[in-house]
């Protein structure tokens, strides 16, 4: 899948007028919620919640082309809100690669360990860091080879009938593995009623560098993803959801699911 660069500038752009749209002048909705970009709200104090991810993605390309399916186990884990305006948690994933074309991956084993930090600066804008580690080098899409760092901005603001949100991210990774990018992702949500809401989001990455020629993650990827976010009690979410790849190492197609219960 190929896009004309002139996409990329458009992506970027999208993301900086949702940092424009962070203002000071509405509360925050808390019934929609964004189905793969992060949250920009926090757990309150004592409050923790525990939450886990299941999808299939075909078609993912590794370096040269080649592509491969892929089963992605999580993340699941736990998170802690520790102030008004404090989060923490942490999680495990697992993939299982099956090759498509001849050298493609075709392993299994952990993505990693991840632990972060939280902190909301209002209703609107946080910023996480944290750090993912022991997991396995040769296992696609995101191998692990000692500590991978990252820090990301998420940001949301309702507009109209519904609430407009994104991220802004960074992941340093060794280049003999992956090598370090850029992930950002804009969507807005609507809510249906109380119970459901409906979202759209445009989510990517941008990669750097190559190995051997190529670059690790055989370029950038950028997906639609359409679903929408379900509570059948007020403390659980369960949100369905299927991507559309738009261009390079993005799944073709892509079908999951994340759930989330607060206590």
């Amino acid at each position: 899948m190929t896009t004309p660069f002139s996409l990329r500038p458009v992506a970027a752009g999208a993301i900086m007028s949702t940092v424009a749209l962070a203002g000071f002048t509405a509360p925050a909705h808390s019934q929609e919620r964004p189905l793969l970009v992060e949250r920009a709200t926090v757990l309150p104090a004592g409050e923790a919640a525990v939450f886990g991810h299941l999808a299939y993605e075909i078609g993912r390309e590794a370096p040269g082309g080649l592509e491969y399916d892929n089963a992605r186990l999580g993340p699941f884990g736990a998170r802690f809100g520790l102030g008004d305006r404090v989060e923490v948690g942490g999680s495990l994933t697992a993939n299982i690669n099956d090759e498509d074309d001849i050298g493609a991956p075709d392993n299994s084993g952990l993505e990693g360990l991840t632990v972060y930090g939280k902190i909301a600066a209002n209703d609107y804008i946080a910023v996480t860091t944290g750090l993912t580690a022991a997991g396995s080098n040769d296992v696609g899409p995101y191998p692990n080879d000692g500590l991978d760092f990252f820090v990301n901005l998420p940001m949301q603001r309702p507009l109209g009938v519904g609430l407009l949100y994104g991220e802004l991210g960074y992941t340093v990774q060794d280049s003999d593995v992956g090598g370090s990018f850029v992930n950002y992702g804009i969507g807005y949500s609507v809510p249906m009623n109380e119970e459901l809401s409906l979202n759209a989001e445009l989510v990517g990455e941008e990669a750097g560098g190559t190995v051997d020629g190529f670059n690790p993650r055989n370029g950038n990827s950028m997906s639609l993803v359409l679903g929408g976010n379900f509570q059948p009690q007020r403390n659980m979410d369960i949100a369905p959801y299927v991507s559309m790849g738009l261009y390079d190492a993005a799944p073709s197609v892509a079908l999951g699911a994340s759930f989330e219960m607060r206590m």
